[in-house]
């Protein structure tokens, strides 16, 4: 087998739909920049197509992929042991992939993404770069250098980074701090404005200097993608292999402009990635529910379902549109007839070196083990042929492959988006809640967590009542669960905006509390009466747990039991655990525009741990969780907004964490019970 091949997508109706994307020649619209794939791929005035062809341009660009590989051979040269890759969304999950994968830790260079604002995270780096507790950073700052990645407009985040890691530079006297920092992004972006007047070194993201490309669709024609494979070939003393890794990449691609327009359209009908797009438009029943792919890897390729998961929502999300895309899902799960699995095969002698399996981004390392497919379900399997590559080192081994399912699932998104008729460009949905967090985050002091207390936690009441009178205000205390140290309640859960909208009201609710059996004044009960209430007005076909900081391995377990047991089980539905802000910038889009399918469990602790050097707060990752808590809430979705004490390593985080894992294991056995 030397092409990409797709199993199980058959039948008259997708063969019809192909001949029909055949005959309107939509590979070629794609290549040409023209018809309705270029309005549908358009933001603003700007058609984002240079993905399409990025590869084959670059392949075909004297000395343009050369001068990438010394971009990457410079940098190893000047002795730059550790590499921090601060970005949101596509600028850094490309990254994200290829460390989950292993590609990006050699004995003299090791690549640590970083799209978090929780001061927790940047205590995580400085332990990986050799600086535990901000100690030995004058001997390893020297070796150390920071690239910021914007590929939209408005991110935020790698600011705050830059300016955490200039100042540690110039604290401890690193000579040439600007040579220990280098920033891409668009002009006049928020990050373009924060680095030129301050002479940061810049380089442009697409080789050929343009600005056409989504962040989501930058692997792997662009430097997102190029300059860390770079820098570890480099380190790896090959640098010549990136070539061929992309050659690799676009042979299995088959689209390009050398293609006579007859071979086009014949390649349009054999086409895998448009099959699936074709079978999965097919599938779509608005009005009832969205696709959902239920996707499974092979060992050591398990860390390319979090990007894919991105380009499709980030994508096709959009005014109650396009599919959703799962992983990890327990296997012995039962699932309803929206769900359908993909199984990619990777078939022949290569496979990554495997590297940190962190069950998605934001996970600590060594999560879960690589899963099945649940059975019983429509099957699709995928099959990507592998082969050696000369010049590419064993510890980069598959590369070329990953280049080319990077650029396969491009064309399911836009072919999807094409049939569906969705603007598969932008990601308008995040702006609300942008402006939210910018707006909390540059207001006088904290940010107040509770919707219906201006003062917020820190005020002398503080904003929570006794659980015996909080119907009013929908915020009921966990006090049932036990109490932390501090003698506050360990667990909060508000669902204020679930009655400001109209979703529920607070009849139904107490109705619902009364046929599960539960105590209108237990969290467990009233979270459990919530989801019953959902399911039965048709919005509950998954459930997402988003915990908005770092993600400890005890509250990794919490949430994968969540997902297993109450979702995949008791519900006989799909989730999502996810982490913001990272997955703000990734499946927003579609939690807060696409499908509204879902009840999004959102988590924050109050406090958090204190950075170990330099100067970060957490104030800016309590202005996005609530500014996304406010942002769905705009948006009419089934939100629930929990908040700990603390989640760290401290006697009263660990009573916090404990008392989260009761109150899922009581919602699940209320619901067990009742239904």
């Amino acid at each position: 087998m030397s092409s990409i091949t797709l199993e199980g997508a058959t039948g008259p109706e997708v063969d019809a739909t192909l001949e029909r994307l055949a005959a309107e020649d939509v590979l070629g619209q794609l290549l040409r920049r023209e018809g309705r794939m270029a309005q549908l791929a358009t933001e603003g005035d700007d058609v984002k197509l240079d993905w399409v062809d990025g590869v084959e341009r670059a392949l075909g660009a004297p000395g343009a992929l050369e001068g990438a590989a010394a971009e990457g051979a410079e940098i190893a040269a000047r002795g730059v042991r550790h590499v921090i890759w601060s970005g949101m969304g596509g600028s850094v999950q490309t990254v994200y992939t290829l460390k989950r994968m292993g590609y990006l830790d050699a004995p003299s260079l090791t690549i640590h993404p970083l799209d978090s604002t929780d001061p927790a995270a940047l205590n995580r780096i400085l332990a990986a770069i050799g600086a535990p507790q901000g100690r030995n950073l004058a001997h390893v700052l020297p070796q150390t250098m920071m690239i910021g990645v914007s590929m939209g407009m408005t991110s935020e985040e790698p600011i705050t980074h830059l300016e955490w890691f200039d100042a540690l530079l110039r604290d401890h006297g690193v000579p040439d701090p600007g040579g220990h920092i280098q920033v891409m992004t668009l002009p006049d972006s928020y990050l373009d404005r924060f680095a030129r007047p301050r002479g940061s070194r810049m380089v442009p993201i697409q080789l050929d200097g343009g600005n056409h490309t989504p962040g989501r669709m930058s692997a792997p024609a662009t430097r997102v993608f190029l300059r860390p494979v770079a820098l570890m070939l480099a380190a790896l003393g090959a640098s010549g292999g990136l070539r061929t890794i992309l050659q690799r990449g676009q042979d299995l691609y088959r689209l390009a402009h050398s293609i006579p327009a007859l071979q086009r359209r014949r390649d349009t009908v054999d086409d895998p990635f448009l099959r699936l797009a074709a079978w999965l438009a097919l599938r779509a029943a608005p009005g009832r529910w969205a696709p959902k792919l239920l996707v499974t890897l092979p060992p050591g390729w398990e860390g390319f379902a979090p990007w894919l998961e991105q380009l499709v929502e980030e994508s096709l999300g959009k005014g109650g549109k396009g599919f959703l895309v799962f992983y990890n899902q327990s296997p012995e799960g039962r699932y309803g007839e929206d769900c359908a699995v993909l199984r990619i095969v990777v078939e022949g002698p290569v496979a990554p070196p495997g590297g940190m399996d962190r069950g998605g981004r934001g996970s600590p390392p060594g999560g879960s083990p690589p899963r099945g497919a649940p059975e019983g379900l429509p099957t699709l399997t995928l099959r990507v042929p592998s082969a050696p590559l000369d010049g590419v080192p064993p510890e980069l081994a598959g590369l070329g492959e990953l280049a080319g399912l990077f650029l396969g699932f491009k064309k399911t998104v836009a072919t999807y988006g094409y049939l569906q008729d969705i603007v598969f460009a932008g990601q308008p949905a995040v702006e609300a809640y942008k402006k939210y967090a910018r707006d909390l985050r540059e207001a006088p002091g904290p940010v107040p967590l509770d919707p219906a207390s201006p003062s917020g936690p820190d005020s002398p009441a503080g904003p929570y009542v006794d659980a015996g009178k909080s119907a009013p205000t929908g915020r009921i205390a966990g006090a049932p669960l036990g109490r932390s140290r501090s003698g506050h309640e360990s667990v909060w859960l508000d669902y204020s905006s679930l009655l400001r909208r109209g979703l529920l009201d607070e009849t139904t609710l107490r109705e619902q509390v009364q046929r599960l059996g539960g105590d209108r004044t237990d969290a467990a009960d009233v979270l459990a009466a919530i989801l019953a209430a959902a399911r039965q007005a048709g919005s509950l076909c998954y459930l997402d747990f988003t915990w908005n900081g770092e993600l400890s391995p005890d509250l990794h377990r919490v949430f994968q039991r969540g997902r297993d047991v109450l979702a995949n089980a008791t519900l006989g539905i799909p989730a999502k655990l996810r982490t913001g802000p990272s997955d703000y910038h990734s499946t927003e889009q579609g939690e807060t525009d696409g499908p509204a399918e879902l009840v999004s469990l959102r988590l924050v602790a109050e406090r958090h741990e204190d950075v170990a050097a330099g100067t970060y707060d957490d104030k800016f990752l309590l202005a996005q969780a609530r500014g996304t808590w406010q942002a769905m809430e705009d948006a009419g979705r089934w939100i629930v907004f929990l908040t700990l004490p603390e989640a760290g390593g401290t006697p009263a985080g660990a009573q916090a964490v404990e008392s989260l894992s009761q109150l899922f294991e009581r919602v699940d056995l209320r619901l067990t019970r009742g239904e």
